[in-house]
């Protein structure tokens, strides 16, 4: 009897201490504009936490993501070039004008922006996991927003500190998060639907 009962016990004891991967996404779209885009630059992202790779990593993890999505990306050296001619100051900070005028240079019809919130190395006791947060958008040539996602995500593992066993390396889950708030973007979808 006791066997029996442990064979059901402990497999719900163990879900209950599974608890991995805790989140939230939020996000923002205008269909009828999404439709349009076909070629994007992907702009350097902000970066606001201490690594100071981590906007580098999240905006190359981006294109990589846009790409398999099929959609046309302008190379990052060329983004680059053009923001320098243009004299944006640290590459984030764009006005109406600006984005008009790498819109024709690059010719895309739109653009991505991000920031890279979050992204840390969090500690409890001896168990560490990486903490990550993301805000991805994609603006059309005017500056409107037209998709936005922002969100955290924690790779806290109950089972994973009571067992000892190793986390998620901090630059997979940057990459894991990034991939996961542009899940949500989806133009190809979107041309099917009037």
């Amino acid at each position: 009897m006791k066997k029996l009962l442990m064979v059901f016990i402990l497999p719900i004891f163990l879900c209950g201490c599974v608890a991995t991967t805790q989140g939230n996404i939020s996000y923002f779209l205008k269909p009828k504009s999404i439709k349009r885009i076909k070629r994007v630059a992907v702009l350097p992202f902000m970066n606001l936490s201490l690594d100071k790779f981590a906007g580098g990593r999240a905006r190359d993890f981006v294109i990589t993501a846009l790409l398999e999505k099929g959609i046309d990306v302008v190379p990052k050296g060329e983004v680059d070039r053009e923001i320098k001619r243009l004299g944006v100051p640290g590459g984030f900070y764009f006005d109406v004008n600006d984005l008009r005028v790498l819109a024709e240079v690059l010719k895309v019809n739109g653009f991505v922006q991000g920031s890279v919130d979050e992204y840390k190395l969090e500690r409890r006791g001896t168990y560490s996991y990486p903490v990550v947060a993301l805000t991805i958008k994609i603006l059309d040539t005017n500056g409107n927003v037209i998709w936005q996602a922002s969100g955290v995500k924690s790779y806290y593992s109950t089972l994973g500190r009571l067992l000892g066993l190793k986390t998620v390396d901090p630059i997979i889950a940057l990459q894991k998060f990034c991939y996961e708030l542009l899940e949500t973007f989806n133009p190809q979808e979107l041309k099917g639907k009037k």
